[in-house]
C-alpha cells in the first residue's frame, strides 16, 4: 500500500514550519549576539533537519506534486541564506576577537633606534613593566 501524496505534503509542510522555526529562532540569537542561545538549538536543528530529510523523501516516494511544497520551500530558501550570513558573520567577528586578544605583542611595538643608538623597541602599551635594553 503507497503512502497518500495529500498527507506526506502536509507532514512535509510541518517539518519545514518547524526547521523554519528553529532558524529564526536561531537567527534572531545571531542577531541579539548570544552565541550560547544558538548552541543550545544545534541539536534541535539537527532533528528537525532530519525530520525534514524523511518527510521530503516519503513525499516523493508517494508520488506528491512537488509544486506543493514550492511557495514553502522558497520562503524556507530565503530563511536558510539569512541564516547563512549571519553565521558567517559571527564566525568571522570571533575569529577577529580571538586574534585580538592573543595578537602578538611586537606588532604593537613602535620599532627604532634608542637613545644609546642600539636598536630598540618602544610600546604603545603601558611600559611599567617593560624592561628597555637601552638605558
Amino acid at each position: 500500500m503507497s503512502a497518500d501524496p495529500e498527507k506526506e505534503a502536509i507532514r512535509s509542510l510541518r517539518a519545514v514550519a518547524k526547521l523554519k522555526g528553529t532558524l529564526e529562532a536561531e537567527n534572531a540569537a545571531l542577531k541579539a549576539g548570544r552565541p550560547e542561545a544558538v548552541a543550545a538549538l544545534l541539536a534541535e536543528k539537527a532533528r528537525n533537519i532530519d525530520a525534514l530529510d524523511a518527510a521530503l523523501l516519503r513525499f516523493a516516494e508517494a508520488g506528491g506534486d512537488r509544486k506543493q511544497l514550492d511557495a514553502s520551500i522558497a520562503e524556507f530558501g530565503q530563511l536558510i541564506n539569512e541564516n547563512q550570513t549571519l553565521l558567517e558573520s559571527s564566525v568571522e567577528a570571533q575569529t577577529q576577537f580571538i586574534q585580538l586578544i592573543f595578537s602578538n605583542a611586537d606588532d604593537e611595538e613602535a620599532k627604532g633606534y634608542g637613545a644609546t643608538g642600539r636598536y630598540a623597541t618602544t610600546s604603545s602599551q603601558g611600559g611599567g613593566l617593560t624592561l628597555q635594553s637601552d638605558i
